[in-house]
């Protein structure tokens, strides 16, 4: 049955917009289709979450991260996501992502199909790589999980990068750990990701120089039949130059995936803009061989490759069936022809030497005297070894490898082979993890008597250094402080502070004095300025001493202005300050309060008679009557004396009522 017959997105119209038709990919995390977007009648990708991860935090914030990390970017080497939102279905409530739809294939399908690459197409895509990390770099984001199944080639021959569902702003924490498991694809994984779960902008281009690695040579630099040993080999073992697989790669190419692939994260091109940097420079250095006649190229920067040159040519990942020849190498490393294959050698891409049966046309008999010679060294091996039992009592037990194991599969190893195991002083080490071995002695593969001891040295890892105090630096001394300790700067943020200046470091996350691995990067929390805050409403109507206690908490210094008379507050209680309610102040301002001295709240009053009087007069008359005079509109385009009140004179009114004044004529 297919499989999309059972799938319960498939032809379901999500939040009244979006109509999955096909699916297109399935991954840990979700799984992509091709949709309709109803409203603007185009084509999308449409990402939805796998229902059993809606109750893991970490994969929901996963999951939403990627939709904030690929909008703060603008860059047409990034799938852009258009919308974001969840719906309710039958099967549960479904996270989604609305993306670029790209017509095209993934870089894994076409090494599939190609096996490598010429140079000139792996520098083109490894330049538009770049070009992303670049983008995503300048914003503050690390990738991740750069690998050839996140890099889209268009049919419209552009390069995108897509999946950002593990990127982090830079300074968010970046541990490529989640719930104890490293995140990412092993075989991409810089070498700091697998000892110490810490990624950054370097990490990315550890990956990058993978893929590009792995275009040249069509595998990656380090296989294992475990994702461990596979990440073992990382942390240890030096990237080879692609050369020394496929012969004739130029060495600026070599170079250039060397750095990017450098175990050291300082001794990488330290992110995106650097890369990129790098990549142009190699590429005057990188021909682009002119196209065969009758070949169907693809579109864009990845053409089809040449035909087999010396040095370089391509090869087939699709093998043959049992019996017929390949048509590039057979399995036991010859050509269809019968003629041996030497990368680099005179029969590479040639025809040269035949190894057919003895007698065949092109093919020589040894020599006697080479098969004598060979009888004579297997005679010596077997004397060698015989001594060897003799002298150690007629048989030993080899010494197991030991280096990079955790202890316990040391000591269990050690036990199989029937040695025993001592533990020597434990060191620092900055490439094996804690409790993994350093050394040993005797070494591995050495011979030695059943139940003799083993001496392991284990691993403390990295000697940590303290995190210095970078409180009151400027930004710029507090890296060469961080560089100075062996750290490095890993992001700013920024919060208010009331005593330290603006732009000046106040912390750092990690905190002073914490022990952490060289070269870890540390945030700097920058101060934004003095903290700013309004001015409460409630501290009208509370009693001078509450509202000054109130607002001395808040950092700021509290006055008794003059008494207010208006009446509008009770006696003995605030009823008016300055800055007013709302106001924006900064700690330390001032501010005065004013007390009300009059008790008539809620009493009667009539309105005095101020027709006649000058402002200054009549506002005074009314306030000691109890009320709140205020000048009416008209009043404040006007001078002179008053020419009449609202409420008129003589009315009754609530004491602290408000009595508007109209001034005019002389």
């Amino acid at each position: 049955m297919d499989a999309t017959v059972a799938d319960p997105v498939i032809g379901r119209l999500l939040d009244g917009r979006y109509t999955a038709q096909e699916r297109l990919a399935v991954g840990g995390m979700a799984t992509v289709y091709i949709a309709h977007d109803n409203r603007l009648d185009r084509m999308v990708a449409l990402k939805v979450m796998h229902p059993n991860l809606m109750h893991e935090p970490d994969f929901v914030a996963r999951f939403h991260r990627e939709a904030r990390a690929v909008a703060a970017l603008n860059s047409p080497r990034v799938v852009s996501v258009l919308d974001q939102g969840s719906a309710q279905t039958p099967a549960g409530v479904l996270n989604y992502l609305v993306m670029e739809l790209v017509r095209g294939r993934s870089l894994r399908q076409y090494l599939a199909s190609r096996g490598r690459l010429m140079p000139f197409e792996a520098l083109d895509i490894i330049d538009a790589v770049a070009e992303a990390l670049t983008a995503a770099h300048q914003a503050g984001i690390i990738h991740r999980d750069i690998k050839p199944e996140n890099i889209l080639l268009g049919d419209d021959g552009q390069v995108k990068v897509a999946d950002f569902g593990l990127a982090r702003p830079l300074a968010q924490p970046t541990e490529a750990l989640t719930q104890g498991v490293v995140m990412g694809t092993v075989g991409y994984l810089a070498p700091e990701q697998v000892t110490h779960g810490i990624a950054d902008y370097r990490s990315d281009v550890y990956a990058a120089g993978v893929v590009l690695f792995e275009m040249l040579t069509g595998q990656l630099p380090h296989t294992g039949a475990t994702p461990m040993s596979v990440a073992y080999q990382s942390v240890h073992s030096e990237i080879p130059a692609p050369s020394q697989i496929v012969p004739g790669i130029p060495p600026e190419l070599d170079s250039l995936t060397l750095r990017a692939t450098a175990r050291r994260a300082d001794q990488r091109p330290q992110d995106g803009p650097a890369l990129l940097d790098e990549v142009r420079r190699v590429a005057p250095f990188v021909a682009e061989p002119s196209e065969p006649a009758g070949t169907t190229a693809y579109p864009g920067p990845y053409a089809a490759a040449a035909p087999p040159t010396p040095g370089y040519a391509p090869t087939r990942v699709n093998r043959p069936v049992a019996g017929e020849p390949d048509p590039f190498f057979d399995t036991d490393g010859y050509d269809e022809t019968g003629y041996d294959a030497e990368p680099g050698g005179p029969g590479y891409g040639a025809h040269s030497r035949r190894h057919s049966a003895a007698g065949t046309p092109g093919w020589r008999r040894p020599p006697g005297w080479v098969f004598g010679l060979a009888a004579a060294v297997v005679v010596l091996i077997l004397l060698i070894v015989g001594a060897k039992a003799i002298l150690g009592g007629g048989g030993g037990n080899q010494v197991p490898l030991l280096t990079g194991e955790a202890k316990a599969d040391a000591v269990q190893e050690l036990k199989q082979a029937g040695l025993k195991a001592a533990f020597g002083t434990a060191v620092y080490s900055t490439t094996i993890p804690v409790d993994h071995v350093v050394s040993q002695s005797p070494s591995g593969t050495a011979q030695v008597k059943s139940g003799d001891t083993v001496k392991i040295i284990l691993s403390l890892g990295p000697q940590q250094v303290a995190v210095p105090d970078l409180q009151g630096l400027s930004q710029a001394d507090a890296q060469v402080k961080l560089q100075k300790a062996g750290l490095s700067a890993g992001g700013v943020q920024t919060e208010p502070n009331d005593t330290i200046a603006e732009g000046m470091v106040v912390s750092s996350d990690p905190a002073a004095g914490t022990k952490v691995d060289p070269s870890s990067q540390v945030t700097l929390v920058v101060s934004s300025g003095k903290t700013s805050m309004t001015i409460p409403a409630d501290v009208i109507g509370k009693s001078f001493a509450d509202a000054k206690a109130e607002l001395a908490a808040m950092n700021l210094q509290v006055q008794r202005g003059p008494d207010d008379t208006s009446g509008t507050a009770d006696k003995n209680t605030v009823a008016t300050v300055s800055p007013g309610v709302g106001s924006t102040v900064n700690p330390g301002d001032t501010v005065t309060l004013s007390v009300s001295t009059v008790d008539q709240s809620g009493t009667p009053v009539k309105v005095p008679d101020v027709k006649g009087k000058s402002w200054s007069q009549a506002q005074k008359i009314l306030r000691d009557a109890g009320l709140n005079p205020q000048k009416d509109f008209w009043s404040n385009f006007s001078g002179g004396n008053v020419t009449a009140t609202s409420p008129n004179a003589g009315k009754t009114v609530a004491s602290g009522s408000t009595v508007y004044v109209r001034l005019g004529g002389g």
